[in-house]
C-alpha cells in the first residue's frame, strides 16, 4: 500500500507539471508556480513530506530559479534526515540569491547536521550579516561552536540570541551547556549537547523556514 501511495504522489506531480505547460501568459505561469509552492509549504507543515516534495518539484519544473522553493526543498530534506540533499538544495538557493537569508540558514543547518561545523559557522555568519535579528542563525552557530569545544564563542552567540528572544529555550540550552563546559568542564559535547544535532535545529533549518507562504 505504501508503494502505491508513493507512486500516486509522483503521478500527481507529473500531472501538475503537464498542466502547467499550456499556460496562456507569464502572469498565469507565475500564479501557478506560487500556488504549487504554497501547496508544498502546506503539505510540509502537515508532515506530508513526500507530497510536499512533489509540489516543490512541480513548481521548479515551471521555474528552476524559484529560490524559496529550493529553500523549502532543503527544509523538507532536512526534516526527513537527508542532510546531503538538504545541503545540495540549500546551496542551489544561495547560488541563485546570495542575499536570501533563509537560504544561508538552511545551508548552515545542513552543514551542522553533516558535522561540518566550521562551514556551518561561516554560513550562519553570512545569514547574521544579512539579517541580524534572525535568531535561528545564532542557534545554529552556537551549537556548531559547542560541537567544536569553543564554549566562549558559544556563550557570546547564545547571549546575542537571548537579546533577540530571552525566552528561546534553544538559546538558553546552548548557553547553559557552554557555561557548564567552559574552563574545562567534564561534560562531553557529543553526549550532553542540550539538543541532539540531528533533530534539534530542525526548528530553524526546516520547519520554521518552510512555513513561509508566498
Amino acid at each position: 500500500m505504501a508503494r502505491r501511495d508513493t507512486m500516486g504522489v509522483w503521478f500527481l506531480a507529473a500531472l501538475l507539471i503537464a498542466a502547467c505547460v499550456p499556460a496562456a501568459s507569464a502572469e498565469e505561469i507565475c500564479v501557478e508556480k506560487i500556488d504549487l509552492y504554497n501547496m508544498a509549504v502546506d503539505e510540509a507543515q502537515a508532515g506530508n513530506y513526500t507530497s510536499a516534495m512533489a509540489y516543490a518539484d512541480a513548481a521548479l519544473a515551471i521555474d528552476n530559479t524559484f529560490t524559496l522553493v529550493w529553500v523549502t526543498k532543503a527544509g523538507i530534506s532536512s526534516a526527513q534526515g537527508n542532510y546531503t540533499a538538504a545541503l545540495a538544495a540549500a546551496e542551489k538557493a544561495t547560488s541563485l540569491n546570495p542575499n536570501q537569508t533563509q537560504a544561508w540558514v538552511v545551508t548552515a543547518d545542513a552543514l551542522l547536521n553533516l558535522g561540518e561545523y566550521e562551514r556551518a559557522v561561516e554560513a550562519a555568519e553570512t545569514a547574521i550579516a544579512l539579517d541580524p535579528d534572525m535568531i535561528e542563525s545564532y542557534i545554529i552557530q552556537g551549537t556548531a561552536y559547542g560541537q567544536m569545544g569553543e564554549y566562549d564563542k558559544e556563550i557570546a552567540v547564545s547571549e546575542r540570541a537571548l537579546e533577540i528572544n530571552p525566552s528561546d529555550v534553544r538559546a538558553q540550552g546552548n548557553l547553559h551547556f557552554a557555561e557548564a563546559n567552559v574552563g574545562g568542564g567534564t561534560e562531553s559535547p557529543a553526549e550532553e549537547t542540550p539538543f541532539p544535532i540531528a533533530g534539534a535545529i530542525l526548528g530553524a533549518g526546516a520547519l520554521l523556514l518552510i512555513s513561509r507562504r508566498w
